[in-house]
Parts: C-alpha cells; sequence; structure tokens
C-alpha cells in the first residue's frame, strides 16, 4: 500500500468523531487530512494544551506550534492537565509507533543495546502517560519495514492499560493487539506481512480485505503530504507516490 493510501486510511479514525488526542508524525498528519473530508466533527489535542478544532493554516512541526493551527485553535491547560487529567477521558488516543509489539508497547527510545544502540528514535514525550490513560488506543506504524513489528519490544516507552482497545495501522493492513492479538484488515498485496505476523503467533485468517480508498482521500492525503513535506517532514519528503 502507498503512503498516500495508508495516510488516508489513518485518517479514517479521525472522521469517527469525538476528542482525539493526537501524537506527533503520522497522527499529525492524519489529522489534517481528516478536516479534508466528511465525516463527524472532532477535536484534537495536543500534548502541550492546545485544542484544534479545524484544520491548521500549517502542518504543525511541534505541540507548541501554535501559529500553525490558530485559525481553529483552543487552550485546555498545561501538558500535565492534559495527560494526567484529562487522558481518559478521551474517545480516543492516536499514536505514532515506529517499533510496536503484539500487546501494543511502543519502543520510542533506541533499538539495540542501551550503550551502543543500533538505531536512535526520537523519544516519547507524554505518551508513556496517555497511552496508559486511554480507552482506545489507535497506532500508527507508517514505515515500510515489516520487522519494526515484533513480538516483545526491547525498551518499552508506553504500554496501554490492560482493558483498552488496541488497534495498529500499517501500510498492510490492520491488527488488534493485546493479549490476544489478530489481523483484522489486510490489503490484496500483504502476503509478506501476513506471513510474518503467523511467523509471530498471530492468527491471520478471517481478516478482511480492506475498503479501497477513495479519489477524494487520495486527494486529500496527497495534498497534506505536500504541505508536510514543505515543512520539514521527511515522510513526505520521501513519498514516492504522490
Amino acid at each position: 500500500m502507498t503512503t498516500v493510501d495508508f495516510l488516508a486510511r489513518a485518517a479514517r479514525e479521525f472522521r469517527r468523531g469525538g476528542w482525539v488526542f493526537t501524537g506527533f508524525h503520522w497522527p499529525v498528519l492524519a489529522g489534517q487530512c481528516a478536516y479534508a473530508l466528511d465525516g463527524e466533527p472532532f477535536t484534537q489535542v495536543f500534548e502541550a494544551g492546545a485544542s484544534v478544532h479545524s484544520a491548521g493554516t500549517d502542518v504543525p512541526t511541534s505541540t507548541t506550534d501554535y501559529p500553525a493551527y490558530a485559525n481553529g485553535f483552543g487552550w485546555l491547560g498545561s501538558t500535565a492537565d492534559v495527560l494526567l487529567a484529562m487522558g481518559h477521558r478521551f474517545d480516543r488516543v492516536v499514536l505514532d509507533a515506529s517499533n510496536v509489539d503484539l500487546r501494543g508497547r511502543i519502543n520510542s527510545s533506541y533499538v539495540g543495546p542501551r550503550q551502543r544502540p543500533t538505531v536512535r528514535l526520537p523519544g516519547g514525550g507524554g505518551a508513556a502517560d496517555i497511552a496508559a490513560a486511554a480507552r482506545e488506543l489507535v497506532l500508527l506504524h507508517g514505515g515500510q519495514d515489516v520487522r519494526r513489528i515484533v513480538r516483545t519490544v526491547e525498551h518499552v516507552t508506553a504500554a496501554p492499560a490492560p482493558d483498552a482497545l488496541v488497534r495498529l495501522h500499517t501500510r498492510w493492513g490492520v491488527v488488534r493487539l493485546g493479549a490476544d492479538p489478530r489481523l483484522e484488515e489486510i490489503t490484496a498485496d500483504a502476503a509478506a506481512f501476513r506471513a510474518h505476523l503467523a511467523g509471530l503467533g498471530v492468527p491471520t485468517d478471517g481478516a478482511v480485505t480492506r475498503t479501497p480508498v477513495t479519489a477524494d482521500e487520495r486527494a486529500a492525503a496527497t495534498d497534506v503530504l505536500r504541505r508536510a513535506a514543505e515543512r520539514g517532514y521527511w515522510v513526505a519528503k520521501e513519498t514516492d507516490d504522490r
């Protein structure tokens, strides 16, 4: 599945409506895309306390990039208010998950030994508090390396509550994570992904074929990626399908 298709499908999670805590990286891009499409009204909340009720004039580059979304900006309080006091009240929490395991635990620190890691990741910010408080956690894995989805992450940056509903969006399909992980949706060209999950012990029978992306969804996602590239998002700059 292309980057455009992945982003368009991730945006559907926002279009379900309600109050959505929006983590950075892929969640920001998906939220921007969702505002350009039909769906239930929704409000995004960022870690630093800003709430956003419409698409920003620019794609935000940080939790405090207030000018980027000044046209739809509100203020809910400090970082601590959002993460600790409001975390359990959001309808959904959407976080980036570049390295994730079958229980829904995220590694945003590094891959490899602590002293000499092979890959350094950007860090979790407030992900630990917000993920632990989430009733419904949506994880977005937009990478192209299926090996970043593992049985158990090396280092746990954030972990969901035992009773949380956790779903992982990937380029190849959607996986329900937790005590009994299973493949829910899959794209037509995802045989390698299905085999990878089966190798991890995840049941893959019964997965439905994903609903095709519409022309409007593709156009909205393409536009967001173009604007994100102008704002310095490397995942948008490296996109080869827009």
